[in-house]
């Protein structure tokens, strides 16, 4: 597969990602540290071409290290972000912040 191939199969995996999240394109932007344009671009272009886009992302794993983690009382929250980063909360934090920081609207 060529650059233009590959760069055109990303893109079709974000839209596929995008279709999969239920959510708008501009919330799917944001946790992914996307462009909005550039994801509606991609959109309209693959659907005018649709069948010439290849629809399987290579995906790459990574090892992980699984440490032991302390007991605590309570319910507790971790979130794995796109782009490698964690955030662990000891208690759970109120719906509303939290999906403002996923950038998700009701």
């Amino acid at each position: 597969m060529g650059k233009a191939g590959e760069v055109a199969a990303y893109w079709q995996g974000h839209v596929e990602g995008w279709r999969a999240s239920g959510g708008s394109q501009k919330a799917y932007c944001a946790r992914n540290g996307l462009k909005a344009g550039s994801l509606s671009y991609w959109h309209r272009r693959l659907a005018k071409e649709s069948g010439t886009v290849v629809a399987a992302v290579p995906v790459t794993l990574v090892p992980a290290t699984i440490a032991p983690v302390a007991p605590h009382s309570g319910p507790s929250l971790s979130l794995r972000m796109p782009g490698g980063w964690r955030l662990e909360f000891a208690a759970l934090p109120a719906a509303d912040w939290l999906r403002t920081l996923c950038g998700e609207r009701r």
